[in-house]
């Protein structure tokens, strides 16, 4: 057999190659030695890279706990029984079993920092008094704070104008028929836990977290799975939705359970806390679009935008550095000072309602900036040709990176309310039958708002799957109940709470796993993959 002029020319009495193709074999050996030498000179360089950047950290972790140690009094660094090693402890493990978690198993990085905190408060070595107490119910509340502003900053105006009846029908009612089936499951099942507390726990618990599903359905999206029919933009549009439904319903409930008064004030509590919330939320969003200036308030000419691009940079760093700090602390503000004026439901309404607008009036500032670059240029200056309006605004990014660090500080710390003595109670099978009872609900209710929409059977269970996993809003708003219970409450308030978190916590560990594995196992079986 011979082969053509490029391939190998075997003589059929001999099987030798030709003197020419033996070349060329050698020159493909070569070929595949130097690919092979390349990739392990890449994991050579990649080992020192890795090995350098954990040195850093364990050093960060020993520079940190150093610091405490020497500048504070040696009962709170006590090991165990010091609260302030107890809090330093809990969120070093929790941020590394949360990476292990992720790494080994594939799992949300969460379930690995719910689970650290579990272990150490049951093990005896957390343990938080004193002052430190208050310390640590500030830095929920300063994540509940980023969760949102998060919320609100990715609520595009333009997407909400868009909405199809689908994604609203996918919004509100799965999430508020699991609320109601829930808190009526509760008031009737749970004993000493009323209407109104039963309520509060149907929204806490009605939430998706999309720190389980925007991470998941993103992966679907780079394999090419659900594009065909757009279901992971919906999933995603609707899952902010869902979450701010959520909030917005929990904080005013917190506001009739806690307000003083008569019983006509407790009903109209509700309608005061969504006036306060929104008015201020309005005010000071629309204050942010203007306060501090645009970056792009000034244009410049050809010549100073060449000589000037190193300023102009710092000068948007600058404006986002500002337009963060006051977002931020604005809506720390609005949370914190909403529960000290009585009102805890205004203060998380003001602050998505602050965020949204906010966002909006930069992104049109953006949209301007982008639209007249386009002019500047078309007129035959160099206007930059930054595509702003389609990338994410630069204070999101801030946020996320403040998310990051104050992940540990929300699912770790819920964990150490979760003691193993509350199971041992008889209740906790009633407890997950309340669990189970708003999730057969949810999945009914929202199997029939996705039919007739086009989607196969296969595509309305996908979404099944992917309405299930609760995290984020549950961590954060379960233990805000019980400070402000702590706080303002009863003894009975304060065990409606305990036993609301209880459920939150058993909600995260069962559904967070499910709705991951699900998503990633059944997402290639039941969705159409583009060509």
């Amino acid at each position: 057999m011979t082969g053509d002029g490029n391939g190998a020319k075997c003589n059929p009495e001999t099987h030798q190659l030709n003197p020419q193709d033996d070349a060329h074999v050698q020159f493909t050996d070569t070929c595949n030695a130097d690919v092979g030498s390349t990739s392990a000179s890449r994991c050579g360089r990649r080992l020192p890279v890795i090995t350098a950047n954990t040195a850093a950290t364990v050093l960060a972790v020993i520079i940190a706990w150093t610091l405490l140690y020497v500048n504070v009094s040696p009962e709170l660094m006590a090991v165990p029984g010091g609260s302030l090693a107890s809090i330093f402890m809990l969120y070093v493990t929790g941020t590394v079993a949360g990476q292990l978690i992720t790494k080994v198993g594939g799992l949300p990085p969460l379930l690995g920092m719910m689970l650290a905190g579990i272990a150490l408060r049951n093990s005896g070595l957390y343990n938080v008094t004193g002052w430190c107490f208050q310390l640590v119910s500030t830095m929920r509340e300063a994540a509940l704070t980023v969760i949102l502003i998060k919320g609100g900053l990715e609520l595009n105006a333009g997407q909400l104008r868009r909405l199809s009846g689908v994604v609203a029908r996918l919004t509100v009612l799965p999430c508020v028929a699991e609320a109601v089936a829930a808190g009526v499951a509760a008031h009737f099942i749970l004993p000493d836990f009323s209407l109104v507390w039963g309520l509060t726990l149907g929204f806490t618990l009605s939430a998706v977290s999309p720190a389980v599903l925007v991470p998941s359905l993103f992966r679907l999206k780079r394999l090419g799975y659900g594009e065909v029919k757009g279901i992971n933009t919906l999933l995603i549009a609707a899952s902010s939705l869902d979450d701010a439904v959520s909030i917005s319903a929990f904080g005013i409930l917190l506001g009739v359970l806690f307000s003083t008064g008569s019983l006509t004030s407790k009903i109209i509590q509700g309608p005061i806390d969504v006036s306060i919330g929104t008015v201020m939320g309005l005010i000071w969003g629309c204050v942010l679009i203007f306060v501090p200036p645009s970056p792009w308030s000034v244009m410049y000419s050809k010549r100073e935008s060449n000589c000037q691009n190193t300023k102009k940079s710092e000068m948007e760093n600058s404006v986002t550095a500002k337009r963060s700090f006051l977002l931020g602390t604005g809506g720390f503000l609005a949370v914190t000072g909403s529960q000290w004026c009585g009102y805890p439901g205004a203060g998380p309404l003001a602050c998505i309602v602050s965020a949204f607008v906010a966002g909006t009036g930069w992104r049109k500032q953006s949209a301007q900036h982008k639209q007249n670059n386009s002019v500047i240029s078309a007129e035959g200056v160099d206007g930059g040709g930054e595509d702003i309006e389609n990338d994410e605004l630069p204070v999101v990014q801030v946020f996320e990176h403040a998310w990051t660090g104050l992940q540990p500080v929300l699912f770790a710390f819920i964990g150490t309310d979760l003691k193993f003595e509350l199971l041992k109670r008889g209740d906790i099978f009633l407890e997950l039958l309340v669990l189970a009872f708003g999730l057969i609900i949810r999945l009914i209710i929202t199997t029939c708002s996705v039919i007739g929409t086009g989607f196969s059977r296969k595509e309305v269970l996908f979404i099944n799957i992917a309405w299930l996993p609760k995290a984020t809003v549950q961590a954060a708003l379960a233990p805000v109940a019980l400070d402000i219970a702590r706080n303002l409450g009863t003894s009975e308030d304060v065990e409606c709470a305990t036993r609301l978190v209880t459920i939150a916590v058993v909600s995260i560990l069962l559904t967070a796993p499910i709705g991951a594995f699900g998503i990633q196992l059944f997402g290639p079986r039941l969705l159409p993959k583009s060509s």
